[in-house]
């Protein structure tokens, strides 16, 4: 038991502690994600496309905003730009929404900035630890592929990403939403039927490399 606990505290303080390296004024969370690459449906080059993404829209945002009343996230998935964080008021929120939609290759932005004084280090803390704590429970969760779910977390409400079915889809927002600290579960996912996601599976798995023989 003893045993147990060290393993999983050790693996949750590994993830905050990668998650919290990823922080910057002005992110793009996720930019880092070849370095723990994992199996999930998007292909390699759109991987590759969405942390190319994240990286152009941090590069805009700092050029565009030096401001403090600016804190904005960008978290992309298949080429849809998440925008979470904070801004001072509306009109700089739709400025950035306008900003990252004319970043090459994003094909929707899904906005979902607040509007006020941007999040103390404590919410920060507690939305690392949130989302560290969502991971660790999909992963202990026997029906759902816990990689190919993204999850980001602002101020106590949990975004989770990825192509998933339905059935994946309401399975992961129901556990998150179970986790203390979960305030609200927004579901940006992309929903495909079972045969598709097969079919994605099959692709995915024949790239695999594959084990020398003994």
């Amino acid at each position: 038991m003893k045993k147990e606990f060290f393993t999983r505290t050790s693996g949750l303080l590994a993830i905050i502690f990668f998650l919290e390296g990823c922080y910057f004024p002005l992110v793009a969370t996720g930019v880092v994600a070849t370095a723990v690459a994992v199996t999930d449906r998007r292909t390699a080059g759109i991987i590759l496309e969405d942390e190319t993404i994240e990286l152009k829209s941090m590069s805009e945002l700092s050029r565009n905003f030096p401001e403090d009343g600016v804190s904005v996230a960008v978290t992309c998935f298949n080429r849809a730009a998440l925008l979470t964080g904070w801004v001072s008021n509306e009109e700089l929120s739709k400025e950035v929404a306008s900003l990252i939609a004319n970043v090459e290759n994003v094909r929707e932005i899904i906005n979902e900035l607040n509007i006020g004084p941007k999040a103390t280090g404590k919410m920060f803390a507690r939305d690392i630890i949130l989302t560290a704590k969502i991971k660790a429970s999909f992963i202990d969760e026997e029906k759902l592929n816990a990689n190919v779910v993204k999850v980001k977390s602002e101020n106590g409400i949990v975004f989770l990403m990825g192509i998933v079915t339905q059935r994946e889809a309401d399975l992961a927002a129901d556990i998150a939403s179970r986790v203390k600290g979960t305030k609200r579960v927004v579901k940006v996912f992309e929903v495909k039927s079972e045969t598709e996601i097969a079919n994605i599976d099959a692709v995915i798995n024949s790239q695999k490399p594959k084990k020398p023989s003994k």
